[in-house]
């Protein structure tokens, strides 16, 4: 990946066991807060350090690492995470698992 970003392990197994192309974007909240209460806090904790990563390459702009980071989860998931998607997703699943 760019920057010798790590590949997101947990985002990758949330977008595919709990957000994926089969559920709507209004049920996001309610699957990260299902998130929370069913996995160990090791995964919520990897979860939360990976959506805090992500924010930081929105923050920057980094369109590119973006695309990448996106193809990554599609592959596992079959769900686009659009860039201009990107803050409600990562503000709405932290909200919920922090």
């Amino acid at each position: 990946m760019v920057d010798n970003l790590k590949k997101p392990e947990m985002l990758k197994y949330f977008m595919s066991g709990y957000f994926n192309q089969s559920v709507s974007w209004s049920d996001l909240e309610g699957l990260a807060t299902d998130f929370k209460e069913r996995e160990p806090k090791s995964m919520v904790k990897q979860l939360i350090s990976e959506l805090k990563m992500l924010q930081d390459v929105l923050q920057k702009g980094d369109k590119e690492t973006w695309r990448e980071i996106e193809k990554y989860v599609h592959e596992y998931s079959m769900r686009y995470l659009d860039f201009e998607d990107g803050p409600e997703f990562i503000n709405t699943v932290l909200k919920a698992i922090q």
